[in-house]
């Protein structure tokens, strides 16, 4: 039965907490959305003599809450006005929604509070790295110029594609990334061990922590 209630209270920790991070309304999102333009801002956005690139709320409505400006001032025109292309991104999805799941993963864990702690706090480090990087090759991929099959930024063009799709596209990555995430933040060899243990696994069950 040991092995049994583990299990239960993972769960339960678990929904507990990725249900209570993904389930307020409109107000939470917009406050979360106003928190990852302004991170994406500082890391991402900036002005240069070959791009510009910013970062700003959608208008009421958009079905996706944030756009990114892509500006090449190469092309602007002799009163020095250039072209903006807009991307739109859905914060909730790139961002929120992994971020809830990596706390409820690390949160829900059988292993000392102190450790949990410190395993989200690298954890959180590292999704938003992750995020950084997911964005980044979302611009990149949409600056690269769709010359077709045969150029010489064909190639390039189609790995950014691919990268693009598989990062910001598909919900899969806004689960499998922090559940690698919490994999390799959280656990000790040790810890493994006695997972294994407590499910019969063949490992050694490990003695009952007081403060986890």
């Amino acid at each position: 039965m040991r092995r049994y209630s583990g299990i239960a209270r993972f769960l339960a920790v678990f929904v507990l907490v990725y249900g209570g991070m993904v389930v307020p309304g409109p107000s939470w999102n917009a406050r979360y959305g106003n928190y990852f333009r302004t991170f994406c801002s500082c890391l991402l956005a900036h002005e240069t003599t070959t791009s510009i690139v910013r970062f700003r709320a959608a208008p009421a409505g958009a079905a996706l809450d944030t756009q990114i400006v892509l500006v090449d001032p190469h092309q602007a025109s002799a009163h020095g006005m250039a072209k903006a292309r807009i991307l739109g991104l859905d914060s909730r999805g790139v961002g929120w929604v992994p971020t809830a799941f990596l706390c409820a993963l690390i949160l829900a864990s059988w292993i000392p509070w102190k450790r949990r702690l410190g395993a989200l706090a690298l954890g959180l480090l590292a999704l938003h790295l992750y995020l950084l990087l997911a964005v980044r090759v979302y611009i990149w991929n949409q600056s690269i110029p769709d010359l077709g099959a045969g150029t010489p930024t064909s190639i390039l063009k189609w790995v950014a594609t691919g990268l693009e799709e598989t990062m910001i596209d598909q919900l899969g990555p806004s689960f499998v990334v922090p559940a690698v995430i919490w994999i390799v933040v959280t656990f000790r060899k040790e810890d493994l061990d006695a997972a294994r243990g407590r499910l019969g696994l063949g490992g050694q069950p490990s003695a009952p922590n007081p403060r986890g």
